[in-house]
C-alpha cells in the first residue's frame, strides 16, 4: 500500500470475522495500521497487538509487563539477526 512516506513492505491480512481482520506486518511505522486500513477505504475502531515479532503476548493485560526469559531473548535476537 502507497502511503505519505512511500510503500509499505507486503503484510498477511486474513478476515477472522466479518468485520475484524488480522494483519501481520514485517516493519512497523508510525501509526501503520490504521493509515494502511483508510488507504483502502475503511477505519479502525480497535487495535490489540497480540505478539512482537516471534513473542506472544499470551495474557498479559493491557498496561502490563514482564521480564522475557532465556529462551525468548534468544529467539528474539535470531529474528533480528543478532
Amino acid at each position: 500500500i502507497e502511503l505519505e512516506d512511500g510503500p509499505t513492505a507486503p503484510a498477511q491480512v486474513r478476515a477472522v470475522g466479518e468485520r475484524e481482520i488480522e494483519i501481520v506486518l514485517r516493519e512497523g511505522r508510525n501509526r501503520q495500521v490504521r493509515r494502511m486500513v483508510e488507504a483502502v477505504g475503511n477505519r479502525v475502531v480497535a487495535l490489540k497487538r497480540i505478539g512482537f515479532g516471534p513473542l506472544r503476548l499470551g495474557r498479559l493485560g493491557e498496561g502490563q509487563a514482564r521480564r522475557l526469559n532465556q529462551a525468548e531473548m534468544e529467539e528474539l535476537r535470531a529474528a533480528a539477526g543478532t
